[in-house]
C-alpha cells in the first residue's frame, strides 16, 4: 500500500566529495551508496556499493541499513533501522548529510540570500521578489515544491537537482538560473522532446509568475514566495 507524502523530504550534502549537493526523496524507496544504480550515488570509496535506504512508511521516513556492518550513522549512533526527524545527521563513510522533511525548516542558503556582491553596481528589478519556487504534483498526486536556488538542474540524471523518472525527459534536459536582478531565466539544453513555457517550445526564455513549464509528462508553475 502507498501512502500520500503530505510534505517533500529532502537531503543536504554537508561533508565529503558532493558537499553542497542537495538530493530530493520523491520515492517510497530511495536507495543509497556507491553504486550508480543506487538513487543517491556517493562518490566516497568508504561507502559501500549498498549502503542503505530510506523508505516512506505510515509512521514517517526511515532508514534501513542494507549492508549489516552497523556503519550507518544516525546522530552518531550506528543504527539498522532508525525513523528519521527533521535535522537528523546521517554519515555513511565519510559522507555527512542532514535530513530535512519540512520545507520551512530550510536553513542553508537561498537564492534570496546569495553573494550580495553580486548585485554591487547592477540594477536590481523591483518588481522581482529574489526567491522563486516550482510547484508540481509528482508520480502518485501528491503536491510539491521545490525552492529555486541561484541555479537548478532539470533531467533524467540522478545528478540533476530535480530527477524526472520519464524518458521523455533528456538526462540533462534544462536548467534555471537567477540573473543579477533577481529575475530567473530558463534553458533548454538541446533537449529530444523540448521545453514548453505556456505551450510553447523555448530554448531560452525568462520566466514570470504563474509561467507552466512542460518538460516531458511534468507540469512545473513558476511562482514567486
Amino acid at each position: 500500500m502507498e501512502y500520500e507524502q503530505l510534505s517533500p523530504a529532502y537531503l543536504v550534502i554537508k561533508q565529503g566529495p558532493q558537499a553542497g549537493k542537495r538530493v530530493e526523496i520523491w520515492k517510497d524507496c530511495t536507495t543509497i551508496g556507491r553504486s550508480r544504480e543506487c538513487d543517491i550515488f556517493l562518490e566516497d570509496i568508504a561507502v559501500h556499493r549498498k549502503q542503505a535506504r530510506i523508505v516512506f512508511t505510515r509512521a514517517g521516513y526511515a532508514l534501513q541499513d542494507d549492508h549489516g556492518s552497523g556503519d550507518s550513522i544516525v546522530n552518531g549512533r550506528p543504527v539498522t533501522e532508525k525513523l528519521l526527524r527533521d535535522g537528523d545527521t546521517l554519515l555513511f563513510g565519510n559522507t555527512e548529510l542532514t535530513f530535512y522533511s519540512h520545507e520551512a525548516t530550510r536553513p542553508f542558503q537561498q537564492p534570496s540570500s546569495r553573494g550580495r556582491e553580486l548585485h554591487i553596481g547592477k540594477t536590481l528589478d523591483p518588481t522581482a521578489s529574489t526567491i522563486g519556487k516550482l510547484d508540481f504534483t509528482n508520480t502518485r498526486g501528491a503536491p510539491m515544491s521545490f525552492e529555486l536556488q541561484p541555479e537548478v538542474t532539470i533531467g533524467r540524471s540522478r545528478q540533476c537537482d530535480i530527477f524526472l523518472e520519464d524518458l521523455a525527459v533528456s538526462r540533462l534536459h534544462a536548467t534555471i538560473r537567477q540573473l543579477p536582478d533577481g529575475r530567473y531565466e530558463l534553458e533548454d539544453h538541446r533537449s529530444v522532446s523540448g521545453t514548453l513555457v505556456n505551450g510553447k517550445a523555448v530554448t531560452r526564455c525568462l520566466l514570470k509568475e504563474g509561467d507552466i513549464v512542460q518538460i516531458g509528462k511534468s507540469k512545473l508553475t513558476f511562482k514567486r514566495a
